[in-house]
């Protein structure tokens, strides 16, 4: 057990301290006031207890700083009685076995249990707390985490703890009997965690295709999923190669959710915004701080993998830190992972992993997204299984259109959205989303479904994709009385380098109102970045709007590696603005700082009609455009003067491209009346990808809607050959002259992707 303590305090004390932590611990010494109503003035009791959180945290910072040997306040005695006063104090008047409980259940039995005990274990044999005080302070503990498998009936009825809620409980009743010495708590909390390591078929949890989902209907893996797995990682390092480790298949899944969920999601040192939820609004946890959280997760893994798939892993790991120039990992990494990550670097024989060029669908969340070397391209979307976005506690108050079809670039400039993107952004402008012109209050729309299945799509060997949302936007009230206020149908078609998006049947069902589909709102460097327009310069000063009819634009990133080119295939009006914004974190997040942030962006968006105010607004508006990351002014100028793409279809029964240059269709059939395009028909509801080259084809196919039970029929105007590959879903039921029919069983295949390829017979 002792040796336990002492391997769980080497993840919070190490040689030295940062500057920053050693600022910290001045202020907090200076400013702690035991004998007065508050602990620290500037932490006032709060309704919700996170004050309680946040004092206990200061406590803990304390003890690392009076336990590390290479800072001035080690074994100090003043810290020692100042930090007895602290706890001292915070046991009478925060966190006690009869004060009532009350707020945020989340402090009672996690938050603050678990910094308490490690506060605990940091101070062993610093001669600061004796046993019976220690006794003291675990009986609320012993209180509100008492069976780690169940919340605390204190609360809610005594609902199953699930996802990143379960593996915090556990992390807290096992750190509880290693201070106590109780083995059989401690076996007790270890079977409590076994659920987790299993696949999800609803509700919490990890799913089979790299979701994952917290709250029921939330994607969350940059939010809830990186704290599960920084506290499961822990705990499997902690107690590998002791009588208490845990079973070998939970290495192996907690391997596999490495590479299916994290690893598509991490660019460049940081994780997607969009399955970050709620995340997005705290001003300590952006992009770049969440990534960190996995790396230093990865790197503590590795330590207890096998060596292949260590170097796999590590490869990636490296790959990140050297990559993050906005943010250095290892001056801000805990004390374990800090050396770790330098050893890596200087480690020869383990080189990055280059970046690699992939398509990834997350069917089970309702987000997608497209990596290749230099940028990545995130869609976050939902429908009636995934609700809009998740707003409580005083979270992410402008969240209103995160998940309305948000398109979201990533690339040389690594501080796009991380550098006060959210509290400055136009939030009524998001990139990608078609959303009504209208105000909304803060936490509108939070926690709501569409009745739309359609939002999903088809992925054609991990490279190429096709991605579709069907689009309700529920009218503003509450949701038992809402009905739909937008509709639409919205397309990206995701090939390599270049990206389409479509946009038909676009209605307002209320009148008067305008829609908008925004284009790009991008986050400037300096504000000074050149914008132009079919070669001419445009925007050119803070506050300028253009309206224009281009066949291309592009913006000039202000760092390398972020230039940025859109094409217009067809004609059309877009609107330009180039502005400076201004807001605080507190405008998003009841929690953040009060001062006001500025920053330069770049917006263009469509405007489309309201009801009954032009002809489009009979069948619906539309739209089409082309992202290309990284190119040029002249690549861009080239790429519009001879498309290589060409929109098949773009109506109410199918959005369809071709791309002539890689030989690659893509199509959502939206109806399950047979339809055809191209050389492919289909007889319900379906998204496919087709590849052709001189040696035959390969084809991709899914049902987005996930409720199909019966099979789909296709129809390939192809010439037949040999089966090379053919999932067990997929039927080839005949074969004509230059014509293939199949069928494809979607019958709980959960949204999924499968694949049939043939190869021309050589003469």
């Amino acid at each position: 057990m002792r040796q336990l303590r002492q391997k769980w305090r080497q993840y919070l004390v190490g040689e030295t301290l940062s500057q920053e932590a050693i600022q910290k611990i001045q202020k907090y010494r200076s400013t702690m006031q035991p004998d007065q109503t508050l602990l620290w003035p500037d932490i006032p009791l709060k309704d919700n207890t996170a004050d309680s959180y946040l004092l206990i945290l200061r406590l803990r910072e304390l003890a690392i700083g009076l336990s590390t040997p290479g800072a001035a306040c080690y074994n100090d005695p003043a810290l020692k009685s100042e930090i007895r006063a602290g706890l001292e104090w915070f046991y009478e008047h925060r966190y006690n076995e009869v004060r009532p409980p009350h707020g945020n259940w989340w402090n009672w039995e996690i938050g603050v249990p678990i910094t308490l005990l490690e506060t605990i274990i940091v101070l062993e044999e610093l001669d600061v707390l004796d046993p019976v005080f220690i006794e003291r302070l675990l009986r609320p503990v012993d209180k509100y985490v008492a069976d780690p498998a169940f919340h605390a009936k204190l609360f809610t009825q005594p609902n199953p703890s699930t996802g990143a809620n379960l593996v915090w409980k556990v992390s807290g009743s096992a750190l509880t009997a290693v201070v106590q010495g109780d083995e059989a708590k401690l076996r007790a909390a270890c079977r409590a965690l076994l659920p987790v390591f299993s696949y999800s078929r609803h509700g919490d949890g990890f799913y089979e295709d790299g979701s994952f989902i917290q709250h029921e209907k939330f994607a969350y893996t940059g939010g809830y999923g990186k704290s599960l797995l920084q506290d499961l990682t822990r705990v499997l390092v902690w107690l590998n190669g002791t009588p208490w480790e845990l079973p070998a298949n939970a290495t192996a899944l907690t391997y596999r959710w490495i590479q299916d969920s994290y690893v598509p999601l991490m660019f460049r040192g940081m994780l997607l915004d969009m399955a970050s939820g709620r995340e997005m609004s705290r001003y300590h946890s952006q992009n770049h701080d969440i990534g960190h959280i996995v790396i230093t997760s990865c790197l503590r893994f590795a330590r207890m993998l096998d060596e292949a798939q260590a170097e796999w892993l590590l490869a990636r790991v490296k790959r990140w830190i050297v990559a993050d120039t906005y943010k250095s990992y290892v001056t801000t990494a805990p004390p374990d992972t800090a050396e770790q990550a330098r050893r890596l670097l200087l480690e020869e024989r383990i080189q990055p992993a280059p970046e690699e060029a992939f398509c990834k669908l997350f069917a089970q969340m309702d987000r997608a997204v497209l990596q290749g070397p230099g940028f990545a391209f995130g869609i976050s979307m939902y429908s009636d299984r995934i609700f809009t976005y998740e707003s409580i506690n005083g979270d992410n108050l402008k969240g209103w259109y995160t998940s309305q079809g948000m398109t979201s670039l990533y690339n040389g400039d690594l501080s796009q959205f991380a550098d006060g993107y959210w509290p400055t952004v136009n939030a009524y402008r998001l990139p990608g989303i078609t959303a009504a012109v209208e105000p909304l209050e803060d936490g509108e729309r939070r926690s709501r479904s569409s009745s739309r299945s359609f939002v999903g799509g088809a992925v054609l060997g991990a490279r190429y994709g096709a991605v579709a949302m069907e689009l309700e936007t529920p009218a503003p009230g509450p949701a038992e009385r809402a009905s739909a206020q937008l509709t639409g149908r919205k397309s990206w078609f995701l090939f390599g380098d270049r990206i389409v998006a479509l946009g038909s049947n676009i209605v307002m069902n209320e009148s008067g109102k305008m829609a908008e589909t925004v284009i790009e709102n991008r986050k400037l460097v300096t504000g000074e970045e050149k914008i132009s327009a079919d070669g001419r310069p445009i925007c050119l000063e803070t506050g300028s709007a253009e309206t224009l009819q281009p066949r291309w634009i592009h913006l000039a990133g202000g760092v390398p590696e972020a230039d940025a080119g859109i094409v217009f295939p067809k004609a059309c009006t877009v609107k330009a603005l180039r502005e400076e914004r201004s807001g605080s974190w507190r405008d998003i997040n009841l929690a953040g700082p009060v001062e006001q942030i500025r920053r330069p962006y770049a917006t263009f968006w469509f405007e489309h009609a309201a009801e009954g105010q032009a002809e489009q607004a009979a069948s619906g508006a539309e739209y089409a455009y082309m992202v290309l990351p990284g190119r040029t002014e002249q690549e861009t100028a080239e790429f519009a003067e001879r498309p290589p793409i060409r929109i098949m279809e773009q109506s109410e029964q199918c959005h369809a491209v071709e791309d002539v240059e890689q030989g690659l269709f893509a199509a959502h059939f939206w109806q399950s009346a047979r339809h055809g395009c191209g050389r492919v028909s289909v007889d319900g509801p379906a998204s496919v990808v087709l590849k052709q080259s001189s040696a035959g084809w390969r084809l991709a196919v899914s049902d987005p809607t996930q409720k199909r039970q019966s099979p789909i029929e296709l129809a390939l105007d192809l010439p037949a050959g040999r089966v090379v590959y053919r999932s067990e879903r997929i039927r080839l039921l005949t074969e004509g002259e230059g014509r293939v029919r199949l069928d494809f069983d979607p019958a709980g295949a959960t949204g999924g992707s499968f694949e049939i390829e043939l190869a021309f017979e050589s003469e």
